[in-house]
């Protein structure tokens, strides 16, 4: 497994490596996710677009009846169960 180095800076940028980003065919406006691992940061880029996963949420929502009315009245009653 390769390992890559990366300082982060004042305002909690980083570098992906340019080896690294041709390898994950990772270029400019891609997205990446990030995701805490035990004591790691895992980084993988995001395979599908924002808008593509938004409506794949509303396509899924509408054919389960959730409107955005119920969705933020669960949230509020979740939230006062806190």
């Amino acid at each position: 497994m390769d390992a890559f180095i990366s300082k982060v800076t004042s305002r909690g940028q980083i570098t992906i490596p340019q080896s690294l980003r041709e390898k994950e065919d990772i270029s400019e406006d891609d997205y990446v996710v990030m995701r805490k691992v035990g004591k790691y940061i895992v980084l993988g880029k995001v395979e599908a677009r924002l808008d593509d996963i938004t409506h794949t949420f509303e396509e899924e929502a509408n054919l389960k009846k959730i409107t955005k009315e119920s969705l933020l009245s669960e949230l509020e009653t979740v939230r006062k169960r806190k």
